[in-house]
């Protein structure tokens, strides 16, 4: 029950593809912004509609192939199992786009009750076009993007180990998540996933049914599954 596969390089990608869309957001807001009407609070509609949608175009796709690798990673380890792999590939599918339009719905809101405070603090306080970057720097920077990849990669993750063991469940083969860590000097200091390494979920009381990674923003850990019986 090794980390997830290729997190490294999985994260990586999505930061990079999320740094790129906020970077030309970044940009073209130090363009509209004090172009605007002072008393304005608000942006075009056109301009929420095309970021919401080349957000849903970057992250579905590779929440999907996080799923996909993370599903093919447990079946690895239970070699002489087998699921219906097309099955697998839908529920993959139906998760990443039902799970991204929620995710960037909750982005947008965030980004939109931010920008109708700074608008008027740009015309308030006479803004200069290097401060106004340094304040969209944190809603559409690379620390940002890195937070959403590494929380992502990680529910993605265990989205795809939860999605083949409701296929095995299906044929009878019931299996036990187990909440796993990289049990190292960072997660020692964390009170939330420290206490729940190697706990069964839905058993042991620091593990609730129903509570998997990530349990916070740039969450790492991950989850492993052994038959019930031998969980016991």
């Amino acid at each position: 029950m090794a980390d997830v596969m290729n997190r490294d390089e999985k994260e990586a990608e999505l930061v990079r593809a999320l740094s790129r869309e906020f970077n030309r957001v970044r940009v073209s807001l130090l363009s509209i912004i004090p172009d605007l009407d002072r008393w304005t609070t608000d942006l075009n509609p056109t301009f929420w509609v095309e970021h919401g949608d080349e957000l849903n175009r970057i992250v579905t796709p590779l929440m999907t192939s996080n799923y996909l690798a993370q599903a093919e990673t447990l079946l690895a380890e239970f070699d002489f199992l087998g699921v219906e792999w097309g099955l697998i590939n839908e529920a993959a599918a139906n998760w990443a786009r039902q799970y991204t339009f929620e995710l960037v719905k909750d982005l947008l809101e965030t980004d939109r009750r931010v920008l109708q405070k700074l608008i008027p603090q740009f015309f308030e306080q006479q803004m200069t076009q290097g401060q106004l970057r340094a304040a969209l720097q944190p809603m559409f920077g690379s620390v940002r993007a890195e937070m959403i990849a590494r929380t992502e990669v990680t529910r993605a993750a265990s989205e795809g180990e939860q999605g083949v063991a409701r296929e095995l469940a299906a044929q009878g083969i019931e299996m036990q998540p187990v909440w796993l860590t990289r049990n190292d000097e960072i997660v020692a200091q964390c009170p939330i996933c420290f206490p729940r390494n190697e706990k069964r979920i839905g058993v042991d009381p620091e593990t609730p049914e129903g509570e998997y990674p990530p349990a916070h923003p740039r969450c790492r850990c991950w989850i492993g599954h052994v038959f019930k019986k031998e969980a016991v």
